[in-house]
């Protein structure tokens, strides 16, 4: 299958499945259980690849995730690791002749491979980084976004990758200046933001707000969906419970979730020097609620999950799908 097939398959497959699952925590559950670490600078999270521990790790999650697809027979989407880099920037270390971002995506597209049953219903994603500081609203100008991520839009449309959605983004300017760069590739991609429980952006602006002004500069190549990542799916709820969210425009473009295990504001994670998590199945149920009642339909775990959060989430899923063929 070519890789255009293979994004023109994703883009069906989100369409007609009633929720797609999204793998668990992997750059946090690898520092946690495997380097002790914060990855190191430039390279970072896909610096892991080029490392014993990180390297290990990374073959541990992605199998992990991938049987769990496989044993509840479940679509799914795997995120490695991609990072635009220069020449002067790999000067003299150990990955200067190295595609980094290509080193990433082929090593997980062969744990994948090594599934024949689940294998072309398991697609490959990536995320790209953040223009500023992912916890400080005022670091992110659009126009300055929209120049950091157009290269790396570019680089990614001529990959291997099925779709790509933005990093952690507390503000709509970088949120912004992202989807027009990838507006301007064929690639298939959403848009994800970092809220808190009052309904907003960490920036103050209403994800309804956010939602309409992204559409409405995207207008020839568009979002396919619009979701948070690292918030507790209890927070999600409360957001999306708040009036100005109550609109028709949410409920249509506002469709999945990577949440965190803890229900702590983002600024008190990011100072957190633990990381906490709510029970699995506590956690699972709480995440179908928001596939019930409000619509969601990509779920999948941020910071603070692991197996056994993906496998109850799973099971639940599960239970979607056999409930339609009753």
């Amino acid at each position: 299958m070519t890789t255009i097939q293979r994004r023109e398959k994703f883009c069906n497959t989100f369409a007609q499945v009633p929720v797609m699952m999204l793998q668990g925590s992997v750059g946090e559950r690898i520092k946690r259980n495997f380097t002790h670490q914060d990855p190191a600078p430039p390279l970072k999270l896909a610096g892991l690849y080029y490392t014993e521990d990180g390297h290990r790790g990374l073959d541990t999650v992605f199998h992990d995730y991938v049987q769990i697809a496989q044993r509840y027979d479940l679509p799914m989407i795997l995120h490695p690791y991609t990072r635009l880099t220069s020449p002067s920037m790999g000067k003299g270390t150990y990955w200067e002749d190295r595609d980094v971002s290509a080193d990433n995506l082929n090593h997980c597209r062969s744990i994948v491979d090594g599934y024949p049953s689940i294998r072309d219903r398991i697609f490959i994603g990536t995320t790209m980084g953040f223009s500023g500081d992912s916890y400080d609203p005022l670091t992110g100008l659009e126009e300055e976004a929209y120049l950091f991520y157009t290269d790396h839009a570019k680089m990614l449309e001529a990959s291997i990758v099925d779709h790509v959605r933005n990093g952690l983004t507390p503000c709509l300017t970088d949120a912004a200046g992202c989807a027009r760069a990838l507006s301007e590739t064929s690639v298939p991609y959403f848009i994800t933001f970092l809220i808190r429980k009052d309904g907003k952006l960490m920036d103050g602006t209403w994800l309804n707000d956010a939602i309409d002004y992204i559409d409405s500069r995207t207008v020839d190549h568009p979002p396919m969906f619009y979701q948070v990542n690292c918030v507790h799916p209890r927070n999600v709820m409360s957001a999306l419970d708040k009036q100005p969210n109550r609109t028709k425009l949410v409920r249509e473009r506002f469709l999945g979730l990577e949440a965190n295990g803890s229900d702590m504001s983002p600024e008190e994670l990011d100072n957190s020097p633990v990381i906490y998590s709510s029970p699995a199945d506590e956690w699972a149920e709480e995440m179908m609620e928001l596939h019930r009642n409000y619509g969601l339909k990509l779920l999948g775990g941020c910071c603070g999950t692991d197996h056994e959060h993906m496998e109850q989430l799973a099971m639940r899923i599960r239970g979607v799908y056999d409930g339609l063929q009753v």
